[in-house]
């Protein structure tokens, strides 16, 4: 699993503009990785979640209003690990000037109320 992710992390590196296409099954993909308790698997899932951020908060491409249903749909997931890869991505696309967060914000709060 590992060597995979790190192969998949270089092939991400080389298609880095094509990329948007494929990121619904990309984020799935990082969001179960990061659930993995594996100290190996973490290290990698981190790697590559590093990676698809720089890709995401770099493309012109990326639709934050896409992205907040894929969000939405896994905030109700208890796996601390799982939660911290979330509050990962909230917070660096919080930091993305053209992307306004806060107008999302009462999503957040009710989904993470209702846990």
């Amino acid at each position: 699993m590992v060597g995979l992710t790190s192969g998949a992390a270089q092939h991400l590196e080389v298609v880095r503009g094509d990329f948007i296409v494929f990121y619904h099954q990309i984020f799935d993909a990082l969001c179960t990785l990061s659930a993995d308790s594996d100290s190996n698997v973490q290290n990698t899932a981190h790697l590559l979640d590093r990676l698809v951020k720089d890709i995401v908060t770099e493309s012109d491409q990326f639709s934050i209003e896409e992205f907040i249903p894929l969000l939405r749909e896994r905030m109700n997931v208890l796996n601390p690990y799982v939660r911290q890869f979330l509050v990962g991505w909230i917070t660096v696309l919080h930091s993305v000037p053209d992307i306004d967060m806060l107008g999302f914000l009462q999503i957040f709060l009710i989904v993470y109320s209702t846990c």
